[in-house]
């Protein structure tokens, strides 16, 4: 699993992190995951996560074959 997201995952669920600092923080992952900065995930993209991807088809609610922060927002929470 992605360190970033195990820590805020634990952080919040803690309640160290507000939501605010949630927020940026599933801003910052999904941005260092986003190699090409398009502001969506590919799978490949997805695939430097292994939670990510094995759960992409689920995640990707819309089936456009493709991450929105709204979805990856979705799916940290």
């Amino acid at each position: 699993m992605n360190k970033r997201i195990l820590v805020i995952s634990s952080l919040l669920a803690l309640g160290f992190l507000g939501a605010n600092a949630h927020a940026m923080d599933v801003h910052a992952t999904f941005n260092e995951l986003d190699k090409d900065s398009n502001g969506t995930l590919s799978e490949a993209e997805a695939g430097e996560d292994a939670v990510l991807h094995e759960n992409f088809s689920q995640i990707d609610t819309n089936q456009d074959g493709q991450l929105s922060l709204d979805e990856f927002k979705k799916f940290i929470q």
